[in-house]
């Protein structure tokens, strides 16, 4: 199966750690160009280096920007139409941690967790449509997660956010259709980030075992008995942007192991 994305430009977001870094990395191994937003400018440095890894190409770029501001998301598309002559896929991969409940987070919390993944991304798809119309199509991927059919107590902002962007996906894929841009959600569960790692080393730290243990009881209960990779996620992202499934649209695709059960 030919996957390379040659010549192509991809837009990933929240791209300076997990999900969206390995997505990076695996696009610009196949050829693409990649330009990595994030807000972070250390951690996107660090990113850049781990995504060219020994290559001596430039076909990573970074771009520092915040979101939540329309200035920025104006900015960040006219970095890549100026910089690398526009976009063809967008990968939405940027996330607020809201781990805690609805009566402990602040208002400030709830409302970046919510502009962060949101608001940012229907911003970012209606600018980034006329560019990608003008380069004959494109492909939009929204990174969810299964919290979206399956809500967590201490989750239940960015549980409600994934819900979001799932009906999002599937209310906006007409329209984009007319214009021959796909747009597809996937939504992982448990997932081996950076992030989800410092979560299991608090907690086992407060428990006195060891991270090792409490990756093994949080696998137990999934029916596959393993957490999701960051690099599975990426794989299924580059079989998407590939083409090799053209009639792909509108739709979510859970990775979790089996564990959400669902119709």
């Amino acid at each position: 199966m030919e996957l390379t994305l040659q010549g192509k430009t991809a837009l990933i977001t929240g791209a300076s750690q997990g999900i969206g870094r390995e997505v990076a990395r695996t696009l610009c191994r196949e050829g693409a160009r990649v330009v990595l937003v994030a807000q972070n400018a250390s951690r996107l440095e660090a990113a850049e280096r781990y995504v060219r890894g020994d290559s001596a190409q430039r076909n990573a770029h970074i771009l520092s920007a915040d979101l939540n501001l329309l200035g920025e998301i104006e900015r960040v598309v006219t970095f890549a139409r100026d910089r690398l002559g526009g976009v063809d896929f967008f990968i939405h991969s940027a996330a607020r941690n809201t781990q805690g409940s609805l009566f402990t987070l602040s208002d400030e919390q709830l409302d970046e967790a919510w502009q962060t993944k949101t608001r940012s991304c229907l911003r970012l798809v209606r600018a980034l449509r006329q560019p990608m119309k003008e380069r004959g199509g494109g492909h939009i991927i929204l990174m969810t997660g299964a919290t979206a059919r399956t809500p967590a107590a201490d989750f239940l902002v960015g549980s409600m956010a994934n819900a979001a962007l799932v009906n999002f996906t599937r209310g906006v894929s007409r329209e984009l259709a007319r214009d021959n841009i796909r747009i597809n959600a996937i939504s992982p569960g448990w997932t081996l980030t950076e992030g989800q790692l410092r979560r299991f080393e608090r907690e086992a730290s407060q428990l006195g075992v060891s991270v090792d243990e409490i990756i093994a009881r949080e696998a137990r209960a999934i029916p596959l008995r393993r957490l999701v990779t960051t690099q599975e996620i990426a794989t299924l992202t580059l079989m998407l942007l590939s083409g090799a499934l053209p009639s792909l649209t509108g739709e979510e695709i859970i990775m979790d192991g089996g564990a959400t059960p669902s119709i």
